[in-house]
């Protein structure tokens, strides 16, 4: 019998819930730890945002590239410290085949805070430029 194709879509961003408040330092710790799991399964972090959680924590927003099959999504995330429960949820709608898989609840208007910001190295020479303007 021939596994049926899933039809959930491709993502592009990875939703963590840290059900705790941690230090300034161990958040600037967190971008290259993310960034390195990442990479290790084959996936570029090109941005990371946050934002206070509707109850005790921080909701980290990891937009990646390429977009990736919600199985591996939801793995990074769970390896990224995403809330255990939430992993099991997501699990369970995702073998459901639902599109709308993984929820983070926030407050309506919420400012999401970019902590992480990959350098696009389009042009090298524009690069260059501006390093020799700093000096």
């Amino acid at each position: 019998m021939q596994r049926e194709e899933s039809n959930v879509e491709l993502v592009n961003e990875l939703k963590i819930d840290k059900d705790c408040m941690p230090d300034k330092q161990w958040i600037e710790e967190y971008v290259p730890l993310a960034v390195a799991v990442c990479k290790r399964h084959g996936v570029h972090v090109v941005s990371i945002r946050t934002c206070r959680s509707r109850s005790k924590g921080l909701h980290f927003y990891i937009k990646v590239k390429p977009a990736i099959r919600p199985e591996l999504a939801n793995k990074l995330q769970f390896l990224l410290g995403d809330d255990c429960q939430r992993v099991d949820f997501n699990r369970a709608r995702i073998r459901s085949r639902l599109n709308d898989w993984n929820k983070l609840f926030e407050e309506i208007g919420i400012r999401l805070r970019t902590i992480y910001q990959r350098q696009s190295v389009r042009n090298p020479e524009s690069v260059r430029r501006r390093l020799r303007c700093r000096r």
